[in-house]
């Protein structure tokens, strides 16, 4: 895997070549309990370590999730985050233009863009929704050939590349897409890398400010306790509901949650890899995991609620997923201070 630039052209910017990665981030891999998290995650997690950088030291920001009422929080890498570990700027790109060119320029200059695509014309989602339907997903591109219409972008848990129909597709030249005053032009973002990612032990020391800092944004209330208000409320609607919902609810709330805490898991053993580890560390690790398990488990108890359209409270895997997530914030609060934790 290789990211060029347009050819015949020169590259700017720090270290414009994605080295090779034959495997995905152990991240990603057959033990990891949620081996997809979301889109814009799982992306980011391929790309760094495309980069040789090791994303589990941006992490944690993962700590401040919270119930949002109807999902919970949809967990992205801060930009600034990723600026202060691994020296790489993300800002919003300015799209007036074809998306294809916007995307050539860039690339010309040694940056990837993140963009908003369509995901009916992904080859890489032909289990799910390539050419079936149309799911809105964010990939980031780094090599692009408009004469030979091809690209090559990082999406869910690999490195992958689209042409021809699926490339004017994605990139709105099609002749049903091209010009259409309906379509809004699409979400886009550049990253751009500025200067070298941190090296040992400044990254492991930054990582555990960004820690604290986190720290101070936890919610105020246990989002397990929030959402097990109005979990009663959401079992009635599963239940009223088709299954596309049923899949489109439990990505956004058990899935978010279980993925969410187990990359903050995967954080605390980075940090013991470190040589930063504490008891109370690892009980907080040990925690983390067992809000990602449950959170499984639970996904499993609605898909079978669903099936045989009966309700089912859920009340032992709620009230596991409450205790773990005290245990969690408390022993890292005792571990690095900071705020206090969120009330039962």
């Amino acid at each position: 895997m290789k990211s060029t630039t347009v050819p015949g052209e020169g590259g700017g910017g720090l270290d414009a070549t994605t080295p090779a990665s034959a495997q995905p981030h152990p991240l990603h891999g057959p033990d990891a309990i949620w081996q997809e998290t979301n889109c814009y995650i799982d992306l980011w997690i391929e790309l760094l370590h495309a980069w040789g950088l090791d994303p589990r030291a941006a992490l944690p920001f993962t700590v401040a999730q919270d119930f949002e009422g109807d999902h919970f929080t949809f967990f992205k890498y801060p930009q600034a985050d990723l600026e202060t570990l691994y020296g790489t700027v993300v800002q919003e790109m300015a799209v007036y233009d074809t998306l294809q060119a916007h995307i050539v320029t860039q690339v010309e200059r040694g940056h990837t863009v993140l963009v908003e695509v369509d995901s009916y014309y992904l080859p890489d989602t032909h289990a799910t929704a390539y050419r079936r339907e149309h799911v809105k997903t964010t990939v980031a591109i780094d090599d692009i050939n408009p004469q030979a219409q091809r690209l090559s972008y990082f999406h869910s848990l690999g490195y992958h590349s689209a042409q021809d129909e699926d490339y004017r597709g994605l990139l709105r030249l099609s002749p049903e897409l091209h010009g259409n005053g309906n379509i809004l032009f699409p979400y886009a973002e550049c990253a751009k890398r500025v200067r070298p990612a941190l090296a040992m032990p400044a990254m492991a020391d930054a990582s555990v400010a960004l820690m604290r800092q986190h720290l101070e944004r936890l919610p105020s209330i246990n989002p397990v306790s929030h959402w097990r208000q109005d979990f009663d409320e959401h079992m009635d609607t599963l239940l009223a509901r088709d299954e596309a919902y049923f899949h489109l609810y439990t990505f956004n709330l058990p899935r978010q949650l279980g993925a969410n805490f187990e990359m903050l898991h995967h954080w605390l053993r980075w940090l013991a890899e470190q040589g930063g580890g504490s008891p109370l560390t690892a009980l907080a690790a040990d925690a983390a995991c067992a809000i990602a398990t449950e959170a499984k488990v639970l996904q499993f108890r609605l898909a079978r609620a669903v099936a045989r359209r009966r309700a089912d409270p859920c009340t032992q895997s709620l009230e596991a997923l409450e205790t773990s997530y005290d245990k969690t914030i408390d022993s890292l609060v005792a571990a690095f201070g900071g705020a206090v934790a969120a009330a039962a």
